[in-house]
């Protein structure tokens, strides 16, 4: 109902760009005949940290090693959903008053390494001003990008496809 009202229709496809979105493009998508547009990964940086290994006692700490340990993770998802999915995406960094510069700024270079751009929201604490740069970035992505791709079963004939998505979403070795 939602897109039959609105310009543009935000909905949460799951978590994660492997099992949640996964399931959301190539399962709801395809069976709805719905095309996404673009898409919001969403992310923080005492995420990132805890996946490097920082234990949850020390996760206000600054530690760009453990970041950069944790970013892998965050990476790939990026990767799953640009280059498996080829659906444009931005990264929106939840941040946090103990977030430091520094921080936030590895995740910007290591993201637009791969071509995709980071926003930063503090919608949590200061409302929804916070989320226009977020919001300026996914229409920009959709105003940008051409006409959007199917999901894994266009790339792929249907005997191959758990192979395609255990290799190329989840990482096995085939």
């Amino acid at each position: 109902m939602a897109m039959h009202f609105a310009d543009y229709v935000v909905t949460e496809g799951g978590f994660g760009a492997d099992l949640g979105a996964e399931k959301f493009l190539d399962i709801k998508c395809r069976m709805a005949g719905l095309k996404p547009d673009a898409v919001i990964i969403v992310a923080t940086v005492r995420a990132l940290k805890y996946n490097g290994g920082v234990a949850k006692a020390d996760l206000n700490n600054e530690n760009l090693d453990a970041l950069k340990a944790g970013l892998p993770n965050l990476l790939k998802h990026v990767e799953n959903i640009t280059q498996v999915f080829k659906l444009p995406a931005v990264v929106a960094i939840n941040e946090f008053p103990l977030d430091t510069e520094a921080e936030l700024a590895l995740v910007k270079e290591e993201c637009q390494k791969l071509g995709v751009n980071v926003a930063i929201s503090q919608v949590w604490a200061k409302g929804g001003e916070s989320g226009e740069a977020l919001a300026k970035e996914v229409v920009r992505l959709i105003d940008e990008s051409e006409a959007p791709s199917n999901t894994v079963t266009n790339w792929i004939c249907q005997s191959k496809q758990n192979r395609a998505i255990a290799t190329r979403i989840y990482g096995a070795d085939g």
